[in-house]
């Protein structure tokens, strides 16, 4: 069948008629469940001060729907009373479906609302009580404490004492194993020979020495006289041969040293030069050592540490040529000091003890009076051999002093005496360590000292009376 545009128009308008009837309702629909159901509240937060609670308002109420229009036929005549009778021949239309609109149905009931509980306040910490404090008053000053006493200074131990040690151990050993046994006298001189020749002082001395205390003390013998009167005759004897040095005026001092091997010549130098050169000014060293390998290399690094100049020449080379060369540069240079270092050699070799001859002629042309020292190194450790060298030395070349080395190595020190005694030449310096500084100018009466002074091991002995 074939429909009508009419028709088709009146499908048309139906179906949008129940499209929209149906929008409608489901407004209608969801705006009821969203009445009736109320919204959750929302969730707690907690917070520091809680906000005051704001009364609950009630919802607006929904605006009424439109009420449908109506046509003209179906409005009431104007003027006319309400629920009058319609007029005369004109049929009323019946009453167009409509939903009841939400105004006219009646509210449903609402739940009674729930009450919520506020949360409580949370609890703010009370602001610290301020209290005002005294001030404090400044604590009271320490007690003075008072020092500790001091100690009484120790006087400091001088290097010549501990040179002496080995010696003065010895030498004292035997001496208080006399004395400290209540001896008579003539045991106390006995044990005191025995303690001398012990110490290298040599038999001619110790008799010597012995016998000037017997006639010093005679009967007045106690232990602590026969020390002292043995002390006092040690420093006399030393102190008779001393001689004060050569005097060279304007030009240099030439001083000379000789002796045999290994004794510590060159060391020896090497000290002398560092004194010297404090007390006196520039050092010259001639490297005479001709002879023993290695020997001028040696010197000329002492003489670096030490700051001295060095006059050299090959190895083999005239020793005399050498110490020529020394003095006249002393002289060319205004140097004030000239040291001679010689080989060492044995004193029963006759060719080089002519040698030495040699060198004091040649340096004797050039500066006359020259070698104006001549010092003859020992070796403390010798002992009584030290003076057989020193005899033949002696009639080389004329010895004017002796430098003892190695004394702080030996238990013989006592050959000092012997030195003094025999030979009658000083002792000039001593050798109590290997430094530099450790070459000490001799004094007789402080070795006599230092050899009876109290040694660590004990105090000396009580005076005692013999019997």
């Amino acid at each position: 069948m074939i429909m009508s545009t009419s028709d088709l128009l009146i499908l048309i308008g139906c179906a949008l008629g129940a499209g929209v009837g149906m929008t409608t309702l489901g407004v209608l629909i969801e705006f009821y469940l969203r009445k009736k159901v109320p919204a959750p509240l929302p969730a707690e937060q907690p917070a520091a001060t809680p906000p005051a609670a704001q009364p609950e308002l009630p919802s607006p109420a929904p605006a009424a729907a439109p009420a449908p229009i109506r046509s003209e036929a179906e409005a009431p005549a104007a003027g006319a009373a309400p629920g009058a009778a319609p007029a005369a021949g004109v049929a009323p239309a019946p009453p167009a479906a409509a939903p009841p609109t939400p105004a006219e149905q009646p509210a449903p009931p609402q739940p009674p609302p729930v009450a919520v509980a506020p949360p409580p306040p949370a609890a703010v910490p009370a602001p610290p009580e301020v209290v005002s404090m005294p001030p404090t008053p400044p604590p009271p000053p320490p007690a003075a404490v008072a020092p500790p006493p001091a100690e009484e200074a120790k006087p400091a131990v001088s290097r010549f004492r501990l040179g002496l040690r080995k010696t003065r151990d010895n030498f004292m050993g035997r001496l208080r194993a006399v004395i400290g046994a209540g001896a008579k006298a003539e045991e106390i001189y006995e044990g005191l020979e025995e303690a001398l020749i012990a110490a290298d002082v040599g038999v001619d001395a110790t008799t010597r020495l012995v016998e000037a205390v017997r006639k010093k003390l005679k009967a007045n013998a106690t232990a602590d006289a026969i020390r002292e009167a043995l002390k006092e005759e040690i420093a006399a004897l030393l102190s008779s041969v001393e001689r004060p040095a050569a005097d060279s005026g304007e030009a240099p001092l030439v001083i000379m040293l000789v002796g045999v091997n290994g004794v510590g010549k060159t060391t020896t130098v090497a000290k002398l030069a560092a004194m010297l050169k404090q007390e006196r000014g520039p050092v010259i060293v001639a490297a005479a050592d001709t002879f023993r390998a290695a020997a001028i290399e040696q010197l000329e690094i002492w003489c670096q540490r030490v700051g001295a100049d060095i006059i050299k020449q090959k190895a083999g080379s005239d020793p005399a040529a050498v110490a020529f060369d020394a003095v006249k540069a002393a002289k060319a240079r205004g140097t004030p000091v000239v040291l001679i270092d010689t080989a060492g050699r044995l004193q029963t070799k006759v060719n080089l003890m002519e040698e030495l001859k040699k060198i004091a002629r040649v340096i004797g042309r050039e500066m006359p009076g020259a070698p104006h020292e001549t010092w003859l190194v020992l070796d403390a450790n010798t002992g009584q051999n030290a003076l057989s060298q020193a005899k033949i030395f002696a009639d080389a070349v004329p010895l004017s002093g002796v430098v003892l080395a190695k004394l702080d190595s030996t238990a013989k020190g006592g050959v000092v005496v012997a030195i003094a005694d025999r030979l009658k030449l000083p002792v000039r310096f001593v050798g109590v360590g290997e430094d530099l500084a450790d070459l000490r100018p001799f004094d007789g009466r402080e070795f006599a000292e230092e050899l009876f002074a109290a040694d660590e091991g004990g105090a000396q002995t009580g005076k005692s009376q013999a019997a």
